[in-house]
This record gives structure tokens, sequence and C-alpha cells, in this order.
């Protein structure tokens, strides 16, 4: 029986090995083979099969750290921690990278390689396609689409696109959908024109107007509805100093330097130290300051006079100068300094085609005081005079002159002797009272009623006919 088994164990061990030496070969030299009698020369193993594969050492990260000298090439398969094939480099043990794309271009065909995935930039907004010094050659596209959302299917133009051509120092705009050109606005150095090219005097800035009759310039311009004012301004060193402006609410053109220094409204009234002029022309101000000053710097030679202001009325009523002193003590001031020529304080001239006419007119009336139409004073001298006129002296109006009543004229002092003089009296008083009235005092001769007439004394009655002297009451004559 013993006999028996040992032969059937012979048996099956021969079979076997007879089966699998007709599928694997392990010769002493040259290539070994499994699942294969074949092996491949170049390879010291060859495993072969087409339903199974090759199971390399799996262990974890702990188990693979503790192999003791790892030889370099070592191959195993890690479980956890990053799982992976891992192979020892003779100093450490590396990770088996998986198979990615060849990112060195010269990788690809010289016949072009086609990409089959969209391309996408690892972080959006911050890489580019080229640059400004290398660029692409040429580029086929079949739709651009820009971040706003709109896209360009087809281009215009030379080579698509924008294009165009300038000229040097002028501001670029589009002349079409895509194209550009010069615009009317030049730059050259911070010096800027529309319009022109040529700077005036040192503006930096200069706009030409197109048109070459009639009106031409620009317009400041505001959006909203109510509470504008649009103004152009001046600085020094960032600093506001002035600005002019229109304001809306008052319709008014206003120039500020300070605080609004003048105002134009929309009747044409205009405003000096005053935002609300009540007049075409109204000048304010504060404290006893001269309001306005009118000065000619004497130059040169000569002995010609000239007008330092004229007013003209051209109505044919009223008159040329009409002057309101409201509060104050003089309506009209003048004076003249002049070592060298005739000068005036108050020069009037009238002359009038028809109607009354007045070189300088003067009315005066108070509640309480002494009030002028015209004053004029003078520090004397022999050719000095509060007033002169060459001509003929028209009083139309006054009072009786009397002891107290001033008549049409009066000379002298009132608080001592004076000469007062009505339409048909002369009358010589001494602070009130009578007083001699002298003719010719000084000698000469006294000459009435030369061509016609009478003189009466203390007569009241018409002088009879023939006589041209007429006495009521004595007479006493010393030789």
């Amino acid at each position: 029986m013993k006999n028996q088994i040992t032969l059937l164990a012979t048996i099956i061990l021969l079979c076997t090995t007879q089966l699998f030496a007709q599928t694997n070969t392990f010769p002493a030299t040259g290539s070994a083979g499994v699942g294969t009698t074949t092996p491949n020369a170049s390879s010291i193993l060859e495993v072969n099969s087409t339903t199974q594969g090759m199971l390399a050492p799996r262990m974890t990260k702990t188990q693979r750290d503790a192999i003791a000298t790892p030889a370099t090439g070592l191959l195993i398969y890690q479980t956890n921690s990053t799982p992976g094939f891992y192979y020892f480099n003779g100093t450490a043990w590396t990770a088996v990278s998986t198979k990615g794309a060849n990112l060195n271009l010269s990788n690809l065909s010289a016949t072009g390689t086609a990409i089959n995935q969209s391309l996408n930039p690892g972080t959006t907004g911050t890489l580019d396609l080229g640059s400004s010094t290398n660029r692409w050659d040429e580029g086929y596209i079949n739709t651009l689409r820009f971040s706003d959302g709109t896209s360009m299917t087809t281009a215009t133009g030379a080579g698509g696109g924008i294009s165009g051509s300038g000229t040097s120092n002028y501001i670029t705009k589009f002349t079409g959908a895509s194209s550009v050109g010069s615009s009317t606005i030049y730059d050259n150095s911070g010096n800027v024109g529309i319009n022109t090219t040529s700077m005036i005097g040192s503006a930096n800035f200069v706009v030409k107007s197109g048109f070459v009759t009639g009106y031409g310039g620009m317009y400041l311009d505001m959006g909203g509805t109510s509470g504008r004012k649009p103004f152009y301004g001046y600085a020094i060193g960032g600093v506001s100093k002035a600005w002019t402006y229109y304001d809306e609410a008052t319709s008014q053109f206003r120039i500020n330097n300070g605080g609004d220094r003048l105002v134009i409204d929309n009747t044409g009234k205009i405003g000096i130290g005053t935002t609300s002029p009540s007049y075409n022309f109204e000048i304010q101000t504060s404290g006893t300051s001269t309001i306005s000053r009118i000065s000619k710097p004497w130059t040169g030679t000569g002995t010609t006079n000239f007008n330092l202001v004229e007013i003209s009325n051209a109505y044919n009523f009223g008159y040329g100068t009409g002057l309101i002193s409201s509060g104050g003590q003089i309506g009209v001031k003048g004076t003249a300094s002049n070592g060298a020529q005739t000068g005036y304080g108050v020069y009037g001239s009238g002359f009038g085609a028809a109607g009354d006419t007045y070189g300088v007119y003067g009315t005066a009336g108070t509640t309480a005081g002494t009030s002028y139409g015209v004053y004029g004073t003078t520090t004397g001298g022999p050719t000095q005079w509060a007033g002169y006129f060459d001509g003929k002296v028209h009083i139309g109006n006054g009072v009786d002159a009397s002891l107290s009543g001033h008549g049409f004229l009066t000379m002298g002092d009132l608080s001592s002797t004076n000469v007062v003089i009505d339409n048909n009296e002369i009358m010589a008083r001494n602070n009130g009272a009578n007083s001699p009235l002298y003719l010719n005092d000084d000698g000469g001769d006294v000459i009435m009623c030369y061509g016609s007439g009478n003189v009466r004394i203390g007569a009241a009655a018409t002088s009879a006919t023939g006589y041209l002297l007429a006495v009521d009451g004595k007479v006493i004559c010393e030789e």
C-alpha cells in the first residue's frame, strides 16, 4: 500500500513539473519568464498575462520606514498617508508621480498638437497671452468675448480691430466704430489748445472758436434743477483765491474775491459792495473811507484841458448829472490841485439846442440846519475863487431882502457885515441890524439913470416930469 501512494505522488509531481515547464522558464543565465517561455532578451524578467497583474509588496508608511537599509530602486505600494507607489532613490522614499502633460512646448510636433481641453488660467485676471516684447505672430479666433459681455466675430478695417492714424501731439478720438484719428484737442507739454496750436501769451489753455463771425467761445454748463452756481475759479499753489459764477437763485453774475464784490443782475443793475442793487449802478461801503475815486496821474506837458469823467443824458428833459446825498453834508465835492495850469474843483458846461440846459445844477432842502445846493470854498488869494462864472448868472428864486431874510443872494458873514440882494433891493446888514451901504467907497464915480429913469431918496411917489432926482426930506450939501 505504501508503495502505491509513493508511486501516485511521483506521477502527480512529474505531471505538475511538466505543466509548469510549459508556461515558465528560469534559466541559469539569460532572461526569466513567468507566463511565457520566450521572455524578451532585453529584460531580466518578463511577466506575461492578459488576466492578471503583478502585485507589489503592500505596507503602511510606518512599515516602509522600518525597512532596514533599503536598496536604491526598491519599490513598494504605500497604503496610507498619501497612498501610492514609492521607490527609494538612495536617499529618501519618493512617490512615483502620475503621468502628466509635458509642459515644455518643444514637446509639440512641428505640424501642431491638437488641444482637446479648455485652456484656463490658474488665477483670473492675472495671466497674459504674450507680452509687449514677445508677441504671437498670427491668431485665428472664431469669437472674441470681453469681460463686459460683448463679443466680436468680425473685425473691420485693415487687419481687423481698431485702426487709424493721426498727427503728433493731438488727442485721439474715434472717427468710426473701429477707427481712430486726431481730434481738435492739441496737447504739447502741458499747453492745451482746442482748434489751435498757438498759445496766447503765457496761457496754458486756449480755445479758438470755429466761427469767424458772430459769437464764439465756450459755456460752463451744469445739470440738476435748482440752486446751481456754475463757476470759473482761480487758485495759487492749490489754494482757492477768487472765482466768477452765476447764481441761479438771484439771476446774477458775481465776482468773488474774499466775498461777493461785484454783482450784475439780469436787468442790468450793477452792485459793488452790495448783492442787491436797486439802481443801474450802486456802490455801498462802510466806515468813513472814500467810496469811489477817479484819478489821472500827471505825465508830460501841455495846457489842454480834458474831462476826467463825462456823464451824458440823451433825454430832452432832466439834468445831465443827478447826485443825491442822503445823510451826508455835501452832494458833490470837487477838489482841484494844480500848480501849473488852470484847475476846477467843479466845472460845468451846458449846451442845448432847445429847452433849459444846466452845466451845474444844485438844489438844497432841509428841515433843520443849513443846506447848500452848490457850495464852494477857497483859502483866499487874488486869483482863487470859491465860484467862478464866465458868462451870465441867473438867480431865479429867493425871498425878500430884510434884516432876517437872505433875499436871493447874500454876500458876507451872517454874523458880521453882509449885503443881501433880492429881485429889486440891495441891503447892507451887520449881524442882523442895519448897516451903511457903500457905493464906490474907495473912490470913483457913481452913475445912475444914465439912459433914463430917476433917483428917489425917501420919496415913494414918482418924480415930477423932467426931474431925475426926487428927495422927500432934508438935504444938506457941504463944500
